[in-house]
């Protein structure tokens, strides 16, 4: 996210909401620039003129931090004494507002020799992400709710309430730069669709930041594309040479093994001819021995058949002695149950049964036989 543009232009469009915020004593802004330095031909953040409320006039240089710089502190050093240089009657103030935490390099210079602290340069320090987004808001401070997004606390519905404020309270002309700087901040909060959605797309494209930012990121595309095309045509260039080379290598191995395919395919045609002769003698061999083959098996076939009957054989006999068995028991439970006193020569009896179906007539007959003589003789009747 490109920040040192919009920064600057909202410290011009609202420098006095911005002095409660830097903690200074102020009671008016007597001007703000940005100065080009005389040696580094380089502008600098925002130079505020500033008038205290005792009527001494100073300068307050406002360097806003959006990136990870280690001379940050030098730089904004470097930048007081060189407006000091111009100015050397007038108390200049530098304060330095880091954007987030990874462009934290601290707020002093510390010179140390040998363990030892020779020089302290401390310069005044913000760090957004350490304010309260929803207090930012709740001031009506439009510079501040304009940075709400970067600060502690803020997300989409909060950035909703700050384009509100924008909306309903700031001056018209300033409307549409506003609402585009604060359209970048809210980036990582809210779809820029909706941010769109939220304050329209004729107000923003009315600010004039809109245009730089287009023409920044249409020149950085237009460079990459450059480059892009730069180095594809290298590419191409390599690839074509390579692709050519290797074409007259492929042509000169393709032609070696032509000569080489049809040597080969002679002598396969000779091996193919007497591997013909080969497979026919082992067909005929092949078709003896699958007739061989074939009697052996119907023999199988036969003997395994006749074993299979004889088991089945085997299993009905068994399966009618166990239904046979089951049938003497259960027959010989029921006489007991109805005549306990029934003699030992009736189990004997009933052992001597070998149809089935009469034991299971007799088993359905017990409970109504009168006496022991009529089970008696129904016993030896189905003998």
């Amino acid at each position: 996210m490109k920040t040192d543009l919009p920064l600057k232009l909202l410290s011009l469009l609202r420098t006095a909401d911005l002095l409660p915020f830097l903690g200074l004593p102020a009671t008016d802004v007597v001007e703000v620039v940005v100065r080009e330095l005389p040696t580094t031909r380089r502008a600098l953040d925002t130079l505020i003129r500033i008038r205290s409320p005792q009527g001494q006039e100073y300068l307050h240089l406002l360097e806003w931090q959006g990136y990870g710089d280690r001379a940050a502190l030098w730089r904004l050093g470097g930048y007081m004494a060189l407006v000091g240089q111009t100015e050397p009657q007038t108390t200049i103030v530098g304060t330095i507002v880091y954007l987030k935490p990874a462009d934290d390099v601290g707020d002093t210079l510390t010179m140390v020799v040998d363990g030892e602290v020779q020089h302290q340069w401390g310069f005044r320090c913000i760090r957004l992400w350490e304010q309260d987004a929803v207090a930012a808001v709740a001031t009506g401070n439009l510079a501040l709710a304009t940075l709400s997004p970067l600060m502690r606390g803020a997300d989409a519905p909060l950035v909703e309430q700050a384009v509100q404020l924008v909306l309903q309270t700031a001056p018209p002309a300033q409307q549409a730069d506003l609402l585009s700087i604060l359209g970048v901040f809210a980036a990582p909060l809210m779809a820029p669709e909706q941010f769109i959605h939220l304050v329209t797309k004729e107000k923003l494209m009315s600010s004039e930041l809109m245009e730089y930012l287009a023409q920044d990121i249409i020149a950085e595309q237009e460079a990459k594309w450059q480059a892009r095309l730069a180095t594809e045509r290298q590419a191409l260039e390599a690839q074509l040479t390579a692709e050519r080379q290797m074409r007259e290598a492929e042509r000169q191995i393709r032609e070696a093994e032509r000569e080489a395919l049809e040597a080969r395919l002679e002598a396969e045609r000779e091996a193919r001819e007497a591997e013909r002769q080969m497979r026919e003698a082992e067909r005929q061999a092949l078709e003896a021995r699958l007739e061989a083959e074939r009697q052996t098996l119907e023999a199988e076939r036969e003997a395994h058949q006749q074993a299979e009957q004889e088991m089945h054989r085997r299993i009905e006999r068994e399966a009618h002695l166990a239904q046979l068995q089951t049938e003497r028991e259960t027959l010989a439970a029921l006489v007991a149950l109805r005549f306990p006193d029934a003699p030992l020569r009736l189990t004997t009896l009933i052992h001597k049964i070998t149809d089935v179906g009469r034991l299971q007539a007799l088993r359905a007959d017990v409970p109504e036989l009168p006496d022991l003589a009529t089970l008696e003789q129904r016993l030896r009747d189905a003998v």
